[in-house]
């Protein structure tokens, strides 16, 4: 039985880890979904300034040249953050694919150690009810 009770807590504390990461992973996903949303709202901005064609200064044209290049300075840094988040998503899946592999093994020992216990039970039965009879 002490085996069967430490295989439950084994088997529970892998449990708790996997929510936990799969709790990483959606916190992950929600980000990976903002900053697909703030991408496409540089690009929107970008496109609109190089589209405007009405007559400007040249201050004005410096400014806007500026706000440009930040505009895909940023877009830039979007781009290798969701790159990064992709490859944290891939990761983290298959953290999560191995625990559960590790969840089904666990359950596979604690129901074979049940099988044995209840097996040693039997045997203990059996001895005394011959016990009972040569008596």
């Amino acid at each position: 039985m002490k085996k069967i009770k430490q295989l439950n807590l084994m088997q529970t504390k892998e449990k708790l880890n996997q929510r936990k990461t799969i709790s990483h992973l959606i916190d992950i996903n929600t980000e990976a979904e903002k900053c697909k949303k703030v991408g496409k709202e540089l690009e929107e901005i970008t496109k609109r300034k190089n589209n405007e064609n009405q007559e400007i200064t040249t201050y004005s044209f410096q400014a806007d040249r500026q706000l440009v290049q930040k505009l895909m300075e940023q877009r830039e840094i979007l781009s290798n953050r969701q790159e990064f988040l992709k490859q944290e998503q891939v990761a983290i899946t298959k953290v999560i694919s191995n625990s559960k592999a590790k969840a089904d093994i666990l359950e596979k020992k604690k129901l074979k150690e049940k099988v044995k216990v209840l097996n040693k039970n039997d045997l203990k039965l059996e001895d005394q009810y011959r016990q009972i009879i040569k008596r």
